[in-house]
């Protein structure tokens, strides 16, 4: 019979996890991130209410993402008064992942190894503490329920390749790799920029066996991740192909050719490599200047770490056997490689990283055990490592505020029945609208998705409706910031600013502002 200490420490480490990942959200405070106040609010309310054909992009080109992770959210601001209570039930999944990189140490420092329990905690201190990582609890950007579902696809993986291949039935039928790839296309669906956590997993099952073995092992992970996918997506591409003829709309119109927006490709090329060298040593550079991989400053080098231990162990492997990784090692360290190559030709957003924060832990840890000889020397140089690499970390933020009342305290005036409302361009003023009467009709004719000088069917309905609206208009921006001048004279309308009313509002500091427009003489 197994011993009750024993038989409740996994339990009891879950809950440690889940516990010191929620207590950490609510000690970050509220978040009100720019993509809260954009969309993550107002896409579950619009899901929920049919209003995707309604109003026209007012959380600009987000207005189209997949909306479930964020029905979430929405359900708990709806059914739970207090914002501590949602700040620490959205860092759930954070715990559940530092779990499952718990478990995942436990298979990859094997039992009997010298200083086992220092390795793993020394490779989860790590982990768990990246400058992402930190910054994404409790935040609505939704980076760490795919994070958790990625863990355990790694999991299942990395399981059953402990002794370098097949290591039972249920591996050599099939089941593990169908499922770690059901659990990764979830993830995908939820948050298509996942989609390069998928190609790293697909690397590295394509290159963990011989040929016909990896073929096979790929091509279950590839299934899985299809109906993973399917599960987590199908819905919403299915409903934007419906209303737009693209089911990954406005993304991907190159190849859709959606009427209703360009025929492009959209991409934020902003983030990135410069130059060549920068392409080769990525991470040296934007530890060192973060604007590189991001909109807000942070510190972090583990990953410039992790280069520098892989680089050195390029040349030890040149000189001895021993600096080799064992074969568990291979597939996490391939993953990461693949990944990250797939993330920084695609994206260059620092804030994705989070499954490679997670894996830099163990992965620097195999790194020292194999570079460095001799027990003491181990110790020390990891702790040490790992004293640096935790000490120096310097999270993102995205916005955070102290915890006052209601997680929305917002109240909008009352418009006049059968309002059109002209949002203004770019900031984020999306989370307002579930404020205002459902009969509004709320219309966004520049931001960034769209301008007023363009001729497709989103443009041209937002056309159609400003020229042919018999009721009441509107326009919802910032008192302060003059942005919907340009927009408000190509369709001839002009606004008194003595006559805005304000929006009350706890996360734009008073500044939100509804005003009644009037059309101009012809």
């Amino acid at each position: 019979m197994t011993p009750p200490r024993v038989r409740w420490q996994w339990p009891s480490a879950l809950a440690a996890c889940v516990a010191a990942a929620g207590l950490a959200s609510v000690r970050l405070g509220l978040d009100v991130n720019w993509d809260l106040r954009n969309y993550h609010y107002y896409d579950a309310y619009a899901f929920l209410t049919g209003r995707l054909g309604w109003d026209v992009a007012p959380a600009q080109i987000q207005t189209f993402h997949n909306p479930l992770l964020d029905l979430v959210f929405y359900a708990l601001v709806q059914q739970i008064a207090s914002p501590r209570v949602i700040a620490f039930a959205m860092a759930v999944p954070a715990g559940i992942a530092a779990f499952l990189l718990l478990r995942l140490l436990v298979r990859l420092f094997p039992s009997g190894l010298p200083d086992r329990a220092l390795w793993i905690a020394a490779a989860f201190a790590i982990g768990v503490t990246g400058a992402s990582s930190q910054a994404m609890l409790g935040c609505t950007m939704n980076e760490w329920p795919p994070a958790m579902l990625l863990m355990v696809a790694l999991l299942f993986l990395c399981h059953a390749r402990q002794d370098g291949g097949p290591t039972n039935a249920r591996e050599r039928s099939g089941w593990i790799p169908a499922f770690a790839g059901m659990t990764a296309g979830m993830a995908v669906g939820l948050k298509l920029t996942y989609g390069v956590f998928a190609f790293g997993l697909l690397a590295a099952t394509l290159l963990d066996a011989p040929w016909r073995e990896a073929l096979r092992r790929t091509a279950l992970l590839g299934a899985g991740m299809a109906l993973g996918f399917a599960l987590t997506y199908g819905f919403w591409g299915v409903t934007l192909w419906r209303e737009f003829a693209n089911p990954f709309f406005p993304y991907f119109n190159n190849v859709f050719a959606s009427p209703w927006w360009e025929p492009v490709a959209w991409f934020d090329r902003n983030w990135g490599p410069r130059n060549a060298l920068q392409w080769v040593l990525f991470p040296f550079y934007f530890a060192r200047e973060s604007k590189l991989v991001g909109e807000v400053s942070f510190r972090d080098y583990r990953l410039a770490a992790l280069l520098a231990l892989a680089l050195m162990l390029l040349v030890a492997k040149g000189t001895s056997r021993a600096a080799r990784l064992a074969p568990p090692w291979r597939f996490p360290a391939v993953f990461t490689l693949a990944s990250y190559v797939a993330w920084i030709f695609l994206f260059g957003i620092y804030r994705y990283l989070v499954p490679l924060e997670l894996l830099s832990g163990p992965l620097i840890v195999a790194a020292c055990l194999a570079l460095v000889g001799g027990r003491n020397a181990r110790r020390a140089a990891i702790v040490v490592v790992a004293v640096l690499l935790v000490g120096t970390t310097r999270p993102a933020s995205w916005g955070r505020i102290p915890f006052h009342g209601a997680y929305f305290d917002v109240a909008a005036p009352d418009l006049a029945p059968n309002a059109l409302v002209i949002v203004g361009p770019y900031d984020p003023l999306a989370y307002a609208i579930p404020y205002f009467r459902p009969d509004a009709r709320f219309v966004s004719p520049q931001n960034n998705l769209l301008h007023w000088s363009q001729r497709n069917l989103l443009v041209k309905r937002i056309d159609a409706l400003v020229a042919g609206h018999e009721g009441p208009l509107y326009a919802l921006d910032l008192r302060g910031y003059d942005r919907l001048g340009d927009v408000l004279d190509h369709y001839r309308l002009s606004r008194d600013l003595s006559k805005c009313l304000p929006v009350r509002s706890n996360l734009d500091f008073g500044l939100l502002q509804v005003c009644p427009l009037e059309r101009k003489p012809l």
